[in-house]
């Protein structure tokens, strides 16, 4: 390689590393949250799948064939809940109540029996 020629610098390799490196929820919420004497400590379910591929010619970078790149990829993130710590406990609390989602599940199914027994009456 020529001295006077700079190694090819591929713009997503900043992407790929920063996925690779950090791959836990901070990459998303940031920091554990810090009031008084209690953190909260924030929970997501991260996935992820990417690719890319690129090249470069040996020309000099001014050139306009000498590199080349792609890449592409799906991205999901679905917050889960919270984690309250203190000195005393730790309490996990879901995005969803789950009282909410019992309540929500005794209503349906008194809801169906309800019409099948209204619909044997008929």
């Amino acid at each position: 390689m020529d001295t006077n020629q700079v190694a090819y610098k591929s713009p997503i390799k900043v992407i790929f590393e920063k996925f690779s490196i950090q791959k836990d929820v901070s990459l998303v919420y940031g920091e554990p949250i810090k009031l008084d004497n209690k953190r909260v400590l924030p929970v997501a379910k991260v996935s992820y799948a990417v690719g890319g591929g690129g090249g470069y010619s040996g020309e000099s970078e001014e050139s306009s064939v000498s590199q080349g790149e792609g890449g592409g990829g799906h991205i999901v993130i679905k917050p889960v809940g919270v984690y309250e710590i203190t000195s005393e406990k730790v309490i996990f609390k879901p995005v969803i109540e789950f009282r909410l989602i019992v309540l929500l599940a005794s209503v349906c199914t008194f809801g169906v029996i309800w019409l099948l027994k209204n619909k044997n009456l008929k």
